[in-house]
């Protein structure tokens, strides 16, 4: 079957186009013919835990407070009507998207993205942000500014990690911490731009460490049986 790229206008997201810095080709075939890297056995957890907490702090919307978890540590309120997606369209044929997980708006009415962040690991050992975090960050208060919000100079990064557990009977320890982040949304479509330029010509060289190119590409080697 020969495979045909779709006349649809492409919806870049972030965790699309971070597939970029992995490995270009599994980009390229990604949005050229919709063939994703394999995902594996994944855990349910924090995706159940994400909705827990974002309930949480919806609950807490409602009553127009800061949730007490995070209320000693930041200002302002949380967006109210919160609006979890953007899109902005850069040209006829591309378009980025991102989903937030929530949005500060300060005492001055500027607004700051919120990312929930489940961790496996100690969040407060960590000598720098991931790469990764950091170009969420600025792709959602790109964003933001693109749809003519007032933007503050910071994102947020919160983090819950389990504590060290002495007696599961009294409950696991959660350990919140939050991670005040400097953004740079001008770098986002000069970034944009990079991934327009992959996927508009040939498929590219796959990444020397990319292991599923690697799979693909030492099965070829194989006799036939």
């Amino acid at each position: 079957m020969k495979l045909q790229r779709s006349g649809k206008k492409i919806w870049l997201s972030h965790s699309g186009v971070d597939v970029l810095y992995r490995c270009p080709r599994c980009f390229w075939l990604r949005y050229t013919y919709k063939i994703y890297q394999p995902q594996g056995i994944v855990s349910r957890l924090p995706i159940r835990f994400d909705k827990i907490i974002k309930d949480y702090f919806n609950g807490y919307r409602i009553k127009g407070e800061l949730p007490p978890i995070i209320k000693d540590q930041l200002k302002g309120r949380l967006q109210d009507p919160f609006q979890e997606t953007y899109f902005y369209p850069i040209n006829q044929k591309y378009g980025f998207f991102g989903k937030l997980d929530d949005c500060l708006v300060s005492p001055e009415g500027n607004h700051a993205v919120i990312d929930f962040k489940t961790s496996s690991s100690d969040p407060r050992k960590r000598d720098e942000i991931f790469p990764a975090y950091q170009r969420q960050l600025d792709e959602y208060t790109f964003l933001l500014k693109a749809k003519r919000k007032s933007i503050a100079e910071n994102g947020y990064l919160i983090y819950f990690y389990p504590g060290d557990i002495q007696n599961l009977d009294q409950g696991v320890p959660m350990i919140i911490h939050i991670e005040k982040i400097k953004t740079n949304p001008q770098s986002v479509l000069p970034r944009l731009a990079e991934a327009i330029e992959v996927l508009e010509g040939k498929m590219p060289q796959p990444s020397d460490d990319c292991p599923y190119c690697q799979w693909h590409s030492e099965l070829k080697d194989l006799p036939l049986i």
